[in-house]
């Protein structure tokens, strides 16, 4: 079952990621390193609002949504959906413009405005995505990963070359995108928001449950950007540039391979535990786990291994020397993130441990913090990337020991070792062809070879080293497809 709701949430997984970091890479020719830093910061800062604001809500959703069962319930929780929407985007339109005065105080009314349409409409998305998991609505999920950045880039890059490269016109662009989807998107679910009278049974539930998952978001948002707003506080806004190209690539990409599992995995967990059986939730955990490493590694390793020619391929020419310095370490660091995140950290929301998750997302906001500011200041960009690096391998070996041990944690170690191996074997096979007489150039077709030689080498090491997972997986695609 995992394996097919991995198949069918495939292409939103790979598609909507992949127009995300098509948009940072794009972006780097239309906008300064200044300019590039401040839009990405309002990016990022929209999750922050987000979660914030109306991540308690989409979170008890997507938990509990499905347990209700009358039609008065229905009703009672529909009108109450629409009173939370309606009071938390004017929360989200005073906060976005905290945040605005906060980086940019100068700012014109026209970035206020913009700024907060971007962040209303994503956030919206967010939920509405949320909406269509509980619902397993794949196409309208993948209307949402997919159409949302798509459209956004487009109007960006029409908007963009029609006038002068400033902020203020690529954060409407992408909020224009994303309301057109929002529409769209509200008929394919026959969904609509009605404000009404709150029930203080579903408030109450969606508190309990969700204000935990709020702080932990907000804790882990800063270990995830945090780095940005040191850089900008001690180097300025041209190193806060300089070094959101490489994270941002880096956040994006293993986000991408991390939610290819998570989106189908996670439903499948909550199956478990609302029909009572905790064991198979804990090993559905596990499975999911194994499965995610199976698809963050190897990521993380092929672009390691073309890390140079692709950033030289893709990035404008005042971001290359510093992007394919800091993209390493920050693919490690964002790799091991995503796996913990989405991967062994789903059992605090299966077993509602919310202070648990609060202290582990404390942990990791206070350790990045610290070693990015030491790194910084030792070493510059790259010994603020390596601080961000080494805390994230820190508190992911800390919470798999402690959810081994409190919450049984199934934590498969053999096959995590034969992951990493057969990963580690697409870096070392790649990196022998230059000695072979290939050196692979920033040209397509070299990048387009690399990437298909890396993915048989990865294809040869699995066979090799999952043998019996191998034949049961092509005995259910044959069940499944046929001879």
């Amino acid at each position: 079952m995992l394996i097919r709701q991995i198949f069918a949430y495939l292409p939103a997984q790979i598609l909507g990621p992949l127009m995300q970091f098509a948009a940072a890479i794009v972006l780097t020719h239309w906008l300064g390193a200044s300019d590039y830093g401040l839009t990405m910061l309002i990016f990022a800062s929209q999750e922050l609002v987000f979660l914030l604001c109306l991540s308690w809500w989409s979170a008890s959703m997507l938990r509990y949504s499905g347990s209700i069962a009358t039609d008065d319930a229905r009703l009672r929780y529909r009108q109450t959906e629409g009173a939370v929407m309606l009071y938390t985007a004017i929360a989200q339109i005073v906060a976005t413009m905290a945040i605005v005065f906060a980086a940019m105080p100068d700012a014109g009314a026209g970035f206020y405005l913009g700024a907060c349409f971007f962040t209303l409409t994503r956030s919206a998305l967010n939920f509405l995505s949320e909406r269509a998991r509980e619902r397993a609505a794949i196409a309208a999920y993948s209307l949402i990963q997919i159409g949302a950045p798509l459209g956004g880039l487009v109007l960006s890059i029409l908007v963009l070359q029609s006038a002068i490269g400033a902020p203020q016109l690529v954060l409407p662009a992408f909020g224009a995108a994303q309301l057109i989807v929002i529409l769209m998107v509200m008929r394919r679910l026959k969904f609509s928001v009605w404000p009404g009278r709150i029930d203080r049974q579903f408030l109450d539930q969606a508190l309990g449950f969700g204000i935990p998952i709020v702080i932990s978001g907000a804790l882990g948002w800063v270990a995830a950007n945090g780095i940005r707003f040191v850089v900008q506080y001690l180097s300025g806004p041209i190193e806060l540039g300089l070094l959101t190209v490489a994270w941002s690539i880096a956040a994006r990409l293993a986000a991408s391979a991390a939610l290819t599992v998570a989106a189908a995995g996670y439903p499948l967990a909550v199956k478990s535990m609302t029909a009572g059986d905790h064991d198979g939730a804990r090993a559905q955990v596990g499975v999911n786990s194994a499965l995610l490493l199976a698809c963050v590694a190897p990521a993380a390793a092929g672009l390691i291994a073309v890390n140079e020619p692709l950033i030289k391929l893709l990035v404008a020419p005042e971001f290359q020397v510093m992007t394919i310095t800091l993209l390493p370490a920050a693919l490690l660091a964002a790799s091991i993130r995503n796996f913990r995140m989405h991967g062994w950290d789903l059992m605090y929301l299966l077993f509602e441990r919310s202070r648990s998750i609060v202290m582990i997302e404390l942990l990791e906001a206070t350790l990045t913090i610290g070693f990015v500011a030491i790194g910084l200041l030792w070493r510059g960009l790259p010994g603020a990337v390596e601080g961000a690096l080494l805390a994230a391998i820190l508190v992911a070996a800390l919470d798999g020991i402690y959810l081994k041990h409190r919450l049984g944690l199934h934590i498969p170690y053999l096959r995590i070792f034969r992951i990493l191996i057969a990963s580690s074997t697409i870096y070392g096979g790649l990196a022998l062809l230059p000695s072979l007489g290939w050196q692979i150039r920033a040209h397509w077709l070299d990048l387009t070879l690399a990437v298909a030689l890396g993915v048989m080498i990865y294809a040869l090491a699995l066979m090799m080293l999952f043998p019996s997972e191998i034949r049961q997986a092509r005995g259910w695609l044959k069940q499944r497809f046929g001879h």
